[in-house]
């Protein structure tokens, strides 16, 4: 089954708020959810930013490569700097994007469309190209 891929095309500020409020919807419906990243530095800074998305509420969530590195084992949100699935997660968010095959295992990617310099918007053009190219459902939002 290919996976539905929703790409937001959103200025280089809005990229994180957009990520969090996609993490907070699925957490809200209880939806498993995996936040891909690039490196430890960015985990660290996105779980900064969950920890004080909401004044009023606080999601709970946990970086982790493996279900072995899992401090809860039934979290719902986790943030990966590899490609890993240490939850059964549903929903991909990349932050920084992930190969295809890995992408293709998730019922739902979003994508950020990366404004912050030429060539990494490039190649946002360039994965919205080959999802539609492969037969993939595709949806572009503006936010």
């Amino acid at each position: 089954m290919s996976p539905r891929v929703t790409f937001y095309d959103v200025a280089p500020d809005g990229r994180w708020p957009t990520a969090l409020r996609m993490v907070d919807g699925a957490a809200r419906k209880g939806l498993p959810i995996i936040v891909h990243c690039a490196d430890p530095r960015e985990a660290h800074a996105f779980d900064e930013h969950l920890w004080t998305f909401r004044d009023e509420a606080f999601l709970p969530h946990e970086i982790a490569n493996s279900a072995e590195e899992l401090r809860d084992a039934e979290a719902r949100i986790v943030i990966v700097t590899a490609e890993a699935r240490p939850i059964p997660a549903t929903i991909l968010v990349q932050l920084t994007p992930a190969s295809d095959a890995y992408a293709r295992t998730f019922d739902h990617v979003i994508d950020l469309v990366d404004h912050r310099d030429p060539g990494l918007l490039q190649a946002s053009r360039e994965r919205f190209r080959a999802w539609r190219d492969a037969g993939v459902t595709v949806e572009v939002l503006k936010r």
